[in-house]
């Protein structure tokens, strides 16, 4: 149910500022300022409670942010972060440490070496898009705690597998389907469940349900 998918995950816009120790209206500042990232789901109630007690109609709307974006206004606070360019260089400061460690790693060098058009896309077109999808809150839905080390890696997981799986399945020899056995437990560990309504047409199951069945479940009988 999503309710239960948003509440175990995300809090409610008040409830957000609250565990921030901050008044609502300077989170929304924050986001105004395009220096914190928008809610990730919008809920519109129109809804009805029927008890012993009274009866209770409600037409509402619930901004949720993802519990891991409180790490975010914690350096928010650390740092003193007032404009937009001071926390985009931060961002982007954590976001190249992760694709460094991760390009100079034994997996992230193999995987190059596969497909080396790969690390050529991160440009600064993709970073202005990754900075605009942060700020509206999108990596909140796709990744588990919305950090930049995560949304590298999402990003970064989500590129190589579709890269390697793109001539389909019996196409890979055994070195090839062992990369992409750990670029798929690589994803799994950075990206969301996603809400009820989206798994069946997010990147989850493109990239990891399905890859495991059409790829490596085969290559594993």
């Amino acid at each position: 149910m999503l309710l239960n998918y948003l509440y175990s995950h995300f809090l409610e816009e008040s409830a957000f500022a609250e565990t921030c120790g901050i008044p609502l209206h300077d989170l929304l500042s924050l986001m105004n300022r395009r220096i914190f990232p928008a809610p990730s789901y919008i809920y519109e109630s129109n809804s009805r409670s029927v008890s012993f007690v009274s009866d209770f109609d409600e037409d509402a709307t619930y901004r949720f942010h993802l519990r891991g974006h409180e790490a975010w206004f914690d350096a928010i606070r650390l740092f003193g972060f007032e404009k937009e360019e001071r926390a985009r260089r931060y961002f982007f400061s954590r976001y190249e440490t992760a694709k460094q460690t991760f390009l100079t790693s034994e997996l992230g060098r193999k995987l190059a070496e596969i497909v080396p058009d790969v690390p050529e896309q991160f440009n600064s077109s993709h970073a202005d898009m990754t900075w605009e999808n942060f700020l509206k809150g999108v990596y909140g839905v796709c990744t588990r705690d919305g950090q930049p080390e995560s949304v590298f890696l999402k990003q970064a997981g989500v590129m190589f597998i579709e890269e390697l799986t793109s001539t389909g399945p019996g196409s890979l020899a055994t070195p090839e389907l062992r990369l992409l056995a750990q670029a798929v437990t690589l994803l799994d560990r950075v990206e969301s469940e996603f809400a009820p309504h989206e798994a069946l047409h997010a990147s989850r199951q493109r990239c990891i349900v399905d890859v495991q069945s059409k790829f490596l479940d085969k290559a594993a009988a």
